[in-house]
């Protein structure tokens, strides 16, 4: 298979030509690896290749499964893949041996029939809106070099931007996918909390700001992800809901007129660039006209969540090096971590538990406030990030000149509309709905309530529809080839 016949589908479209015998599994492996060792040294977005056993599970998978012969690629956080390690990109963990078993999520990847064929780049600990760890090195935009492609997820919005696959996993504690997706021109959902098991070793992560999909190219993949991901698992303290109907039948449902409340300005107060901010405005003419009710709204003040949920997370993060240091053998010295990881092992270990627990209900009452505010609504449209992408080193979280009031202004003055909605378990979806005058995609981003995430599906199903952005991507892949 050619590589512009592989990167002209999708994944649900490569998955459709090996049922019906136009192509085996094996050669979309061949085109995918392929892809990968052409254009990977440009990007750096694939840090762990597993070419062998990919090959292997391309000449023995189901060919009757969903996705079947799809290439896919792991993001370096959070899931076991059997055969891969983990290392969260820090170079403290390089030598932790493979897993032996899949995590609950990755054993439904192989289900699915998605060939693995490695694990992409994310900051030390997924802890960055921008993808550099100093160990792996910085993952670079396709659509300019120079920039960033956002994180944590960005390796995975990489990949799948330049045509190496059509699905990538990605994680989000508070924008990881979505602003990936946004400044790398993709579909990128974040669904409502608890669909999606995070196993193996806890229940939640990121004291429940996490969830765990994927970032593609069309909403069709994404739903159909979700469907086959999605539902109970034994391992959970509390057992997920299960959706009878899935998801991908909504891809095609009708769309009743709807309310939507559309939010310029973030929690806080930030507002985007004039360019982005535009795009939401043209964007909100378009759905008027098309018979939707768009209401001006603000978000309560209850919704600037930023310090209690950076204590959240941080926290999170020094507790997941203390349980890695049984895998490593040894706790990481002190220059084994970056200066953002390190703040997080300090705030760790100066919170109390009364601290936490008050955090905890801070972001509660946000929560509720969010629910109370916008019950009368269907969806909320905002943008997906402030600002476009920040040049390659531009947000320091690795050096000595690490300074945390400073990265956090920096960090949530790009994105600051993505974190509130992991804090509500809210589905929300960025989609790159619009593009500069300078070429670089812009994402516009939609929130539902909690567990509509079909309903959000169906929005955006029609948007792709109505405002197509697959022939942009076409022309981002053809400049690599």
């Amino acid at each position: 298979m050619r590589p512009d016949e592989y990167m002209a589908f999708d994944g649900m479209g490569l998955a459709q030509l090996v049922r019906g015998g136009e192509v085996t599994a094996a050669a979309l492996a061949e085109a995918a690896i392929g892809r990968i060792e052409s254009i990977d040294p440009s990007l750096n977005a694939v840090v762990q290749r597993c070419y062998d056993a990919a090959r292997a599970a391309a000449r023995n998978g189901e060919a009757s499964a969903p996705l079947c012969g799809v290439p896919f690629l792991a993001k370096d956080m959070n899931i076991d893949v059997a055969g891969m390690q983990l290392t969260y990109s820090c170079g403290w963990l390089a030598h932790t041996p493979a897993a032996l078993v899949d995590a609950p999520l990755a054993a439904r990847w192989r289900a699915a029939g998605l060939t693995l064929l490695g694990r992409t780049n994310t900051p030390e600990f997924a802890g960055e809106f921008v993808t550099e760890p100093t160990w792996r090195g910085p993952t670079r935009n396709p659509w300019d070099l120079a920039l960033s492609p956002g994180g944590s997820s960005g390796g995975a919005a990489a990949a799948v931007a330049a045509g190496m696959v059509p699905i990538a996993h990605g994680t989000d504690s508070g924008g990881s996918i979505r602003v990936p997706a946004a400044v790398c021109g993709l579909v990128g959902l974040k669904p409502s909390r608890g669909w999606v098991p995070v196993g193996p070793h806890l229940d939640e992560l990121a004291g429940g700001l996490d969830c765990e999909h994927v970032l593609t190219r069309s909403v069709r993949d994404s739903a159909m992800m979700l469907e086959m991901t999605a539902g109970p698992d034994s391992l959970s303290r509390i057992p997920l809901r299960s959706c009878a109907k899935g998801f991908t039948y909504a891809l095609g449902a009708k769309l009743a007129p709807l309310k939507i409340a559309v939010l310029v300005n973030a929690p806080g107060g930030a507002q985007p660039t004039d360019e982005i901010g535009a795009a939401v405005e043209e964007l909100a003419g378009f759905l008027s006209n098309a018979g939707h009710t768009l209401t001006r709204a603000e978000f309560p003040p209850s919704a600037d969540v930023g310090e209690p949920a950076g204590l959240i997370w941080l926290t999170a993060i020094a507790e997941e090096i203390d349980f890695l240091t049984q895998r490593a053998g040894r706790a990481p010295a002190p220059d084994e971590l970056e200066a953002l990881t390190q703040a997080g092992v300090a705030l760790g270990k100066r919170c109390s538990a009364l601290d936490y627990v008050r955090a905890r209900r801070v972001l509660s009452r946000a929560t509720r406030e969010m629910a109370e505010r916008f019950k009368g609504f269907d969806f909320l449209m905002l943008p997906s990030t402030a600002n476009f992408p920040p040049r390659i080193g531009e947000i320091d979280g690795r050096t000595p000149a690490f300074d945390l009031g400073r990265w956090n202004a920096a960090s949530y003055g790009f994105a600051p509309y993505t974190e509130i909605f992991n804090v509500t378990g809210q589905p929300a979806i960025s989609l790159p709905l619009s593009i500069s005058k300078a070429g670089l995609p812009i994402g516009i981003q939609f929130a539902g309530p909690l567990g509509e995430d079909a309903r959000l599906i169906s929005l955006a199903a029609w948007l792709e529809r109505e405002r197509p952005w697959e022939h942009r991507l076409a022309q981002l892949r053809r400049r690599f080839s």
